[in-house]
């Protein structure tokens, strides 16, 4: 990794894990944090309306909001004015949702899949050259039942795909159980006969590792 390239720490999990607590629990280490909400709005969503307040009422009030439908460019855009200590995003999945239904008429079935890789690719290298710590929070999605549907199922790939993106790129990467987070790489340990231990972290964790260069 370049020296001028953002430090990224991916934190999967699955549905309500407790993964972007444990996000938020992290940049709370820092002073100053910019918190990119992938959510948007969906039109009479009494849910999802209740769902995104339940969020913005955890977070605190002074860290910097940015939210989708504003682009990744448009997050490296406010961060280099901001100045912010870390960058939260949250997250690749519904970055992925919303990148599925704009451009899901628009694309054969084999097409839309190459071209949500392509849109994946962009979004890593534009995280990289924000030259910030940054918090990825995603879900695993691979682990439940087939979608019955093709965009499911084309859904399910995508995410496949830019998991190990990011994951590969990633110096620290954990996987959130029942609001307990385990770790499954930090690219500073060395491997012993192609083991590395794994445990249990805390956002302290996250913190020291994340500011040890």
């Amino acid at each position: 990794m370049e020296n001028n390239q953002s430090i990224i720490a991916l934190l999967l999990g699955g549905a309500h894990s407790g993964k972007s607590q444990f996000a938020e629990n992290c940049a709370a280490h820092w002073h100053s944090v910019a918190y990119y909400a992938t959510g948007g709005q969906i039109e009479n969503s009494p849910e999802w309306e209740n769902r995104i307040l339940r969020h913005k009422e955890r977070r605190p009030s002074h860290w910097l909001t940015i939210e989708y439908p504003m682009e990744i460019e448009d997050v490296a855009t406010i961060c280099k004015q901001e100045n912010p200590e870390i960058l939260i995003i949250d997250c690749l999945t519904l970055w992925m949702g919303w990148k599925l239904s704009k451009y899901f008429h628009s694309y054969s079935q084999i097409q839309l899949l190459k071209h949500l890789e392509t849109e994946s690719i962009h979004l890593l290298k534009e995280v990289q050259n924000i030259n910030l710590p940054v918090l990825v929070v995603s879900n695993e999605v691979g682990e439940g039942v087939v979608p019955s549907s093709d965009s499911g199922r084309l859904f399910r790939e995508a995410m496949g795909y830019i998991n190990q993106l990011f994951a590969e790129a990633a110096k620290l990467i954990s996987f959130s159980i029942a609001s307990q987070n385990l770790l499954l790489k930090n690219s500073n340990m060395k491997m012993q006969n192609g083991f590395s231990p794994l445990g249990i972290i805390n956002a302290e964790y996250i913190f020291s590792e994340l500011n040890f260069k």
